[in-house]
């Protein structure tokens, strides 16, 4: 299977550990994956058998720290640090933590308790199958679908009421505060 048709034909691999996917160009494939004869599922014609991930270090490689995740006996170990490994998040500045051992129905069915009974259920749900710090429990709840954007960086002049930045440096209200001069005629009459 092709992603490129430029000069560079391009195949997916999968990891037989943790399912990651990672496109890899062809003539590198043989580097990769000795054998391309060894995959038995339903991808068997466009994914083959990764022999190295940097998602969960198969082959001796070292995990990324954006696409590596964590496995269970690591986090025990762990007790009060921020995640090192996973996706960024630039509206809170976390990492979300990618559980290497979850399975994806497992991860789901933690999701829909979460909605249903309440966050502090999936939170000891998420705690009991992984063996996480319940920091890093609430970070992945309150991420289902990955990084957030970044916060707005407004780049207005400051409300003479409140004192925060106005959207623009020609506001004529201040979003925060409810402060309007919009009636006001910025320039004086002339008479």
């Amino acid at each position: 299977m092709t992603i490129n048709d430029d000069d560079e034909d391009f195949r997916f691999g999968k990891c037989p550990r943790c399912g990651a996917v990672d496109p890899r160009k062809v003539q590198e494939v043989s580097k990769y994956a000795p054998s391309l004869l060894d995959v038995d599922d339903e991808d068997a014609e466009s994914c083959f058998p990764l022999a190295s991930c940097t998602a969960c270090g198969l082959g001796g490689v070292e995990r990324g720290s954006v696409r590596g995740g964590y496995y269970n006996r690591e986090l025990r170990e762990i007790i009060d640090e921020p995640p090192a490994m996973g996706r960024p998040c630039l509206h809170c500045g976390s990492r979300i933590p990618k559980f290497l051992d979850l399975d994806q129905d497992e991860g789901w069915s933690i999701r829909r308790q979460g909605r249903s009974e309440g966050e502090e259920a999936a939170i000891e749900s998420l705690v009991a199958a992984t063996g996480c710090a319940r920091s890093w429990a609430k970070i992945w709840l309150t991420h289902p679908f990955g990084p957030r954007r970044p916060k707005p960086q407004w780049a207005g002049p400051p409300c003479s009421r409140c004192g925060r930045p106005l959207r623009t440096r020609l506001a004529r209200q201040c979003l925060e505060c409810g402060l309007d001069w919009h009636d006001q005629d910025p320039l004086p009459a002339s008479g």
